[in-house]
This record gives C-alpha cells, structure tokens and sequence, in this order.
C-alpha cells in the first residue's frame, strides 16, 4: 500500500513540474554571429513563464572568456500577456571583443519558482557562436599615409559669439574717443541739470496759485479751499522761522511768531485774521463772502511776500 502511494505522489509531481516545464523558455541570442574586431554587438535575454513565476535573473559578468566584454545593460522590460497567465522579460545587452577567433558562449541559466510552490527550478539556454574577424589588409599595396584632419566649414553659430565681441570692442572704442574728445574740450561728459531748490517762498506762492486756478470756492467747496489756503501757509512758517505751524492751533502760530523780527504786527494781523476765519470756516459751517474768499487769498500772498526778506 505504501508503495502504491509513493509512486502516485511521484507521477503527480512529475507531471505538476512538467507542466510547469512546457510552459516556460528561456532564450539567448546575439545579434549576429559574426562581427569585426571592435565592434559590438547586442544580446538578448529572454524568459517566459507563468505569471505566478518569480525570476532569479542572471547576471552576466562584465568579462566572459577572457576577451568578451559587457560594455552595456539595459533595463529588464516585463510584458504581461493578454489573458494575464504569462509573462515575458527581456534584457538588453551589448558585447564586444578585442581579439580575433572564434568564440563559443556557454550556456546561461535562468533559476526560477512558481509560486505557490517554493522549489526552485533551472533552465539554461542554449549556447552561442560568435566569429571575431581581424580586418582584412591588402599587402600588396604600398603603405599609405595617415588620412589629416578633414576641413570643415565653419557655420554661422560658431561665428556668431566672434560677431558679438567684435561688435563690443568696437562700440567700446567709440565709447572711448568720444570720451577723450570731451575731455580734450573741457566739455561735460554727462549734461546733467542741477535740480533746482526753490526757496520756502517761492514753493508757496506757486502752491497759492494753483490753489487760485482751483476754483474751489467759486465751486462750493469753501472748507476744502480754507484749508488747503491754511495748509500752505503753515508749512511756508515751518520752513521759513522754524515754528511747528503744522501742528499747532491758529492761536499758538501767532504766538509763536510775536517774537520773530521778520515778522511785523501789521503782517501777523493779516495772518491771525485769516487762520480764524479759515477755523469758523471748518468748524463753525460759517459761509464766508466771495469778497472774503478772496481777501484770505490776498492776505496770503501778502504775508509771503512781507515776511520773506523781512
């Protein structure tokens, strides 16, 4: 009875592997089998499975027999058939050889496993040819000279940076006679005008006068006129006695310039009067005249004018 078992387990394994068996080939293959000594040439490795299988791949070293070498891998591809119960990978390779004969590459074997099943399994491929052939010379004819350098023309990429830094040189000794010429002349290199600083008055009465072409209160906009007119003055005191206009009440402006020579009484009253009516203006609602409108104008202009060589 347990011989009869032991020879069932024995033809099913034998048949579960050799289904797996058929179902598997591996391939290597070069190119050609005949190639000039230098040259190279491409070998492909190649296994199909089932999809379940895993593949020890192998690795070829960089020198086999002694003369051929590796000079290349590439990357291992996978293609997965169309009804997903195989698989295919393939590798790329090139060789080449240095010295002449003929060369037999033994056989390159492939170790694999179907999973579930852990065992492992080999198949080799079959062995490959390769003549490496010396190039053929001709001792009858008379040794030749070394070919020289071929003559290439020169394209207009090439040309084009020597264009540029010609252009650059020239324009750069342009720069420099032109430089020398107004040197020699005692002329200005460069024309720059000097930027004008206008004096504390005269930045306000230019300040007034646009306010005049404004035409704010002519447009019923007293409040926004009064206190632009106040404006300008208070920075024309800042600049011109040094007194925080802008940041006082009417009432301290005019006390803070009793004590200023270049301000006389007769001015001052010109000023307090139009810095109270500008504040009745603002806070009060007040509606002035067009007469007084314009009076504040005036006495604006006046107490620049009074007080700026005073």
């Amino acid at each position: 009875m347990k011989i009869l078992k032991t020879c069932i387990a024995f033809i099913f394994l034998t048949l579960f592997y050799g289904s797996y068996g058929q179902e598997v080939t591996v391939s290597a293959k070069l190119d050609t089998n005949a190639m000039l000594i230098g040259d190279h040439v491409g070998m492909t490795l190649k296994y199909t499975g089932p999809a379940k299988s895993q593949v020890l791949w192998p690795f070829l070293p960089d020198t086999i027999l002694g003369s051929i070498t590796v000079i290349g891998r590439g990357r291992i591809d996978t293609l997965l058939a169309a009804d997903k119960k195989s698989v295919t990978y393939t590798q790329q390779l090139n060789v080449t050889c240095y010295d002449s004969g003929f060369y037999t590459i033994p056989s390159i074997p492939f170790r694999y496993r179907v999973m579930p099943d852990t065992t492992g399994i080999t198949v080799t491929s079959t062995m490959m040819l390769l003549a490496v052939h010396t190039v053929r010379v001709d001792t009858t004819q008379a040794i030749k000279p070394i070919i020289g350098p071929l003559k290439i023309p020169i394209t207009f990429r090439e040309m084009l940076p020597w264009i540029l830094g010609g252009i650059a040189i020239i324009i750069l000794v342009l720069i420099v006679i032109w430089y020398i010429n107004k040197r020699r002349k005692k002329e200005p290199v460069f024309n720059l005008k000097p930027k004008v600083v206008l004096l504390p008055n005269e930045v306000a009465l230019q300040e007034i006068e646009k306010l005049r072409l404004k035409k704010l209160w002519q447009a019923g906009r007293v409040k926004e006129y009064h206190s632009e007119l106040t404006e300008i003055l208070r920075r024309y005191i800042e600049d011109r006695f040094q007194v925080p206009a802008l940041e006082q009440t009417s009432a301290e402006i005019t006390q803070s310039l009793m004590d200023h020579a270049a301000c006389p009484h007769q001015t001052l009253d010109k000023l307090g009067n139009l810095l109270i009516l500008a504040d009745m203006v603002k806070f009060a609602k007040v509606h002035p005249l067009a007469m007084e409108n314009e009076k504040s104008l005036n006495d604006g202009i006046e107490f620049v004018n009074e007080t700026t060589h005073a």
